[in-house]
């Protein structure tokens, strides 16, 4: 017969909390299930901005072969008269304008059409707003902002200085030659440290020099036959920040034997005029 008095067996004692190790594990545990989520997140973000702006691009590429066809080959106008306000883009003197011009012959809005209600042309309906550019808050409602610009580097003027639209029967080889691409917004981060701050400045024309790499470091041309590609910012500009000459496989001019480099100055000069006096206009 067993003693009442013997003791009862020990138990282990319940325990009550977790250990510091265990902590700063679980921590980074979810840390880094956090990093995975927002790295997944952001990559499911931009490809779906990255397949907006090519079907945008596309449906701009097709309006500028309908506008050649329709204008006996000549190009639109590069930008309005004077600054390119509100109020000069919905003047009529404007239609031809190709950021009126290419959405009004596809059923879009024109520029001068959101003149009424600035705030509207940032929305996804209108086929020159790209959702992955970053729109300065501050000014897109004082002058439109443009992700989509014109190849400025087609544009020539003639012996008196007056700008003189290129021509279809100009441009050697179509197929090659950029006519639209993705343009970089004033503040919006540059994709090359080449490129300068000033050719990020959400005008209507551009080139190379303000192409933005929206994706991965890379965004979308629209060549002057209407077909669209994907391309390397890094692939288009050299080392210096000039243009890649003898060109290749893109073309910025109306033919390959011209030198892109060649009235940068001038062309700059004229930008930075433009948006010297646009800054003027804008309230402090």
């Amino acid at each position: 017969m067993k003693s009442a008095s013997l003791a009862s067996p020990s138990r282990i004692p319940a325990r009550s909390a977790f250990t510091l190790m265990e902590v700063l594990v679980a921590v980074a545990i979810v840390l880094v299930l956090g990093a995975l989520i927002f790295s997944t997140v952001r990559a499911l973000k931009q490809r779906a901005h990255k397949q907006v702006a090519a079907e945008k691009m596309k449906k701009l590429g097709g309006a500028l072969t309908n506008y050649l066809n329709q204008n006996n080959g000549v190009f639109p106008i590069e930008d309005a008269d004077g600054q390119d306000t509100w109020a000069n883009a919905a003047k009529p003197e404007a239609k031809d304008v190709w950021y009126n011009a290419l959405p009004r012959l596809i059923g879009g809005k024109g520029v001068g059409d959101y003149a009424a209600s600035p705030s509207s042309f940032y929305k996804d309906d209108n086929i020159l707003y790209l959702p992955g550019a970053d729109y300065p808050e501050k000014r897109k409602t004082v002058k439109p902002e443009f992700a989509i610009a014109l190849n400025s580097k087609l544009q020539h003027n003639d012996p008196s200085g007056k700008k003189e639209r290129p021509k279809l029967d100009q441009v050697t080889q179509p197929a090659k030659t950029v006519a639209l691409l993705e343009q970089g917004c004033s503040g919006e981060k540059r994709t090359l440290e080449v490129q300068k701050k000033n050719d990020y400045d959400g005008s209507p024309k551009g080139n190379a020099k303000s192409f933005a790499g929206r994706y991965g470091g890379k965004g979308h041309l629209v060549y002057v036959d209407g077909h669209v590609e994907l391309e390397e910012v890094k692939n288009l500009l050299t080392e210096t920040g000039a243009f890649p000459f003898p060109q290749g496989d893109v073309v910025w001019t109306r033919t390959p034997e011209e030198n892109p480099n060649q009235d940068t100055a001038q062309a700059d000069g004229g930008k930075k005029k433009k948006k010297d006096e646009t800054n003027k206009e804008e309230p402090k």
